[in-house]
C-alpha cells in the first residue's frame, strides 16, 4: 500500500507542470482535465511505473481525482489567473 502512495504522489508532481501548459493552451475546464490525465498516465508510462495489480482497474477515476485534489489547491493558491 505504501508504493501505491508513492506512486500518488509522483504522479502528483505531473500534474502541475502538465496542467500549467494545457491551461495555456485553453479550453473548458473539463477539455483541460481529459488532456492533463493521458498526458499524466502517458508520462508515467514512459518512466515506468506501474500501479499494483488490485489498482489497475481504477486507474483512471484515481488519477481523475488526484487532478481534482490538486488543481483546486493551486486555484485556491492563486497559481492559475483567471478572468473575471
Amino acid at each position: 500500500m505504501i508504493k501505491f502512495f508513492r506512486i500518488l504522489l509522483t504522479a502528483a508532481g505531473f500534474i502541475v507542470p502538465l496542467a500549467a501548459l494545457f491551461e495555456v493552451e485553453g479550453g473548458t475546464g473539463e477539455e483541460k482535465k481529459k488532456q492533463v490525465l493521458i498526458a499524466l498516465m502517458n508520462e508515467l508510462d514512459k518512466i515506468g511505473i506501474e500501479f499494483p495489480n488490485w489498482a489497475e482497474r481504477f486507474i483512471e477515476p484515481i488519477l481523475s481525482l488526484l487532478i481534482d485534489a490538486v488543481v483546486s489547491y493551486l486555484n485556491k493558491s492563486g497559481f492559475f489567473e483567471h478572468g473575471e
